[in-house]
């Protein structure tokens, strides 16, 4: 810590000489002899005392001194007599540490001086710390506002689109900050620099807005990415000179340096400081984010027209919604279909559509489903085939297309074949008949009873077929089809039992895996059980000897999941897509020989289908196939329901 110093003023020598010797020997003292020298020494910053010999004659302008020079100083008045009472009074307005009287008395002198001094080290370290308390709330109250400024900046940036307005508020918040005279953007376009906007700038200048600039200073920091800070006379994009500038670049994440902020001074001297250089570099990114938000809105308002123009002129009906299913785009043939209004954007697809076809698409969303078909009926009696797909992040895209007509045609196909076959199967019945009485009318050959095998053989084919067909119309049509609470675990136990021979037959084995706990469905039981015939008939005709016919019903929370699986010569993977397609068999060497229709797995389909379920396979070939379905499960029917 350094020496403490000390001022004294007295016009006697004798005066100071006898102070140097009590005062303690540490303290740096110096010797002002006059009122000039007094002067001339004020304020003394390093002073911990002034010592102020007083006389009648020196009293009022040494004293009138210190207010003006030095009114924090701590005093120590020397006095040769006993002041007055108007002399006390007025030495009580200054900072008095001490009143000592001359000549001295040594011990009590020195005992007063060194309490003076470690009384005006405590009111020095005070007014330190007052004084360095006051600047740095000046310092944070500055930030404050440089903070309050960003946070002002940023507001704008997200609740506005207006790119004018938002680089008006940069540039303005920039020169509030840093009390520049003058503030402006300079921006980046097809290599050239244009003044954008500016802040205080005359009307004539303002004029050249959007025409080209030159400024080599903006463009040096549009090359180096960096800022820069002048202070001297400078020429700038406006043309004029200016005394101190401060230019921070405007950074795009994609595009680089695209522009310049800019504050100058063209009258003051006063530089720009570091902190307002950052604080101006916080500022230029909104700036950069602002001018972002403008490109990209507009890149998607200009494909958000280019979308609205593709749907205006769409045939199909298609709808556009977000991940919240709230309609957001539609065409105008959805609009007319469903009466969508123009103020429909945002509403929900649900609450707004009446349409229970578009209701019930939406409905059946699950979480991992990406992709559903439904068919909606209108109520003029239009029929559109309707497709959800989801996009990830995005939302929804229904297409439906008017299949009006194709129904209309697959009626008349229905209607046709339902015809044609029932009208087969009289005269076929006939012919079936008295080809089997052939052998009463007299004794046969071997050759005729060959063709008669035959004829039977390719008879029964075509009676088979005919009835698949005719199940396939009547499942379609719904006829057939009365739903109602049902015990699958029966149903799968009878079909089983009525298997026993034929796998006995074929040498193989069944394993029945069902639950004793009732498993209720709402269905069709004779429908349901045609499906497991279907299934367990399949899983023995294509099983080798010695293999296993295994039927299991797996229940879950709401639902059962039964499957039929077999140890046979299996599907390969390429056939697998088609086998529930009408008159569809794969064709192998294996299966040649076997005896099918086709239909049978098309019939499957369709009955759990109708019966709002799904039907799959898996199967490698060499090890066997299983065929599943799930169906949902009801409560049991109540006791009054059964009486």
């Amino acid at each position: 810590m350094s020496s403490p110093h000390i001022l004294v003023f007295s016009e006697k020598a004798t005066v100071y000489q006898e102070l140097g010797q009590i005062l303690p020997a540490e303290t740096v003292t110096v010797h002002l002899a006059t009122l000039t020298a007094l002067r001339n020494a004020l304020p003394a910053p390093e002073a911990a005392l002034v010592l102020l010999h007083l006389s009648a004659a020196n009293e009022a302008e040494a004293l009138t001194l210190i207010d003006e020079r030095a009114a924090d100083a701590s005093l120590v008045i020397i006095a040769s007599e006993t002041p007055t009472v108007a002399q006390f009074n007025m030495l009580l307005e200054h900072d008095v540490q001490a009143l000592i009287a001359y000549p001295f008395q040594t011990e009590q002198v020195r005992a007063t001086l060194t309490r003076a001094l470690e009384r005006a080290a405590r009111q020095a370290s005070q007014r330190y710390l007052k004084d360095n308390l006051t600047r740095v709330n000046r310092q944070l109250n500055q930030r404050l506002q440089e903070i309050n400024a960003i946070y002002t900046v940023g507001k704008s940036v997200t609740s506005s689109l207006d790119v004018e307005e938002i680089l008006a508020r940069i540039v303005e918040a920039s020169v509030n900050l840093t009390q520049a005279e003058e503030g402006f953007i300079l921006l980046k376009n097809n290599g050239k620099l244009y003044l954008r906007v500016s802040k205080n700038m005359n009307a004539e200048l303002a004029q050249r807005l959007c025409v080209e600039a030159s400024d080599p200073i903006a463009r040096q920091v549009i090359h180096s990415g960096r800022p820069t800070m002048l202070q001297r006379s400078t020429k700038i994009a406006t043309g004029y000179l200016v005394r101190a500038l401060l230019y921070v670049p405007i950074q795009s994440p994609e595009r680089g340096t695209i522009g310049v902020l800019s504050v100058v001074n063209l009258e003051q001297e006063r530089a720009f400081t570091e902190n307002q250089l950052f604080t101006l570099s916080a500022i230029a990114d909104f700036a950069a984010i602002a001018l972002e938000n403008a490109q990209l809105f507009a890149a998607v308002e200009a494909e958000r027209s280019r979308l609205s123009a593709i749907l205006e002129h769409a045939a199909e009906a298609i709808l556009v919604t977000d991940l919240d299913n709230r309609l957001w785009l539609w065409s105008d043939s959805a609009a007319e279909n469903f009466a969508i209004k123009p103020d429909a954007r945002g509403q929900k697809v649900v609450d707004y559509i009446e349409n229970i076809g578009v209701r019930e698409l939406f409905a059946r969303l699950g979480k991992d489903q990406t992709l559903i078909h439904n068919e909606v009926d209108l109520e003029d009696g239009r029929v559109f085939n309707a497709q959800l797909s989801s996009i990830d992040h995005i939302g929804r895209v229904v297409v439906m297309q008017d299949i009006s007509h194709l129904k209309e045609l697959d009626r008349l196909k229905s209607e046709f074949v339902s015809t044609v076959s029932h009208d087969l199967r009289t005269p076929l019945t006939t012919i079936q008949g008295y080809v089997e009485l052939l052998e009463r009318a007299g004794p046969l050959n071997e050759v005729q009873r060959d063709f008669i095998s035959k004829a039977l053989h390719s008879l029964n084919h075509i009676t088979d077929l005919i009835s698949d067909l005719l199940d396939i119309g009547r499942i379609e049509a719904g006829y057939d089809l009365e739903m109602c609470p049902f015990c699958i675990n029966d149903v799968i136990q009878r079909s089983v039992d009525a298997h026993a021979v034929l796998v006995e037959q074929a040498e193989l084995f069944t394993v029945l895996d069902i639950p004793d706990e009732p498993l209720w469905i709402r269905g069709n039981a004779r429908r349901i059980r045609q499906v497991l015939d279907n299934l367990i008939n399949n899983a023995i005709k294509y099983s080798r000897p010695g293999g296993a016919v295994k039927v299991t019903a797996q229940p879950g929370t709401d639902y059962v999941i039964v499957s039929i699986e077999d140890q046979g010569i299996g599907i390969p993977l390429e056939e697998q897509p088609k086998l529930f397609e009408r008159f569809y068999r794969v064709h192998t060497p294996e299966v040649e020989d076997i005896y099918g229709t086709g239909l049978g797995l098309s019939i499957v389909k369709s009955v759990i289908e109708k019966h709002k379920g799904r039907v799959w396979v898996r199967s490698y070939p060499g090890k066997g196939s299983t065929f599943a379905f799930i169906l949902s499960l009801c409560p049991p029917p109540s006791e009054d329901a059964n009486a």
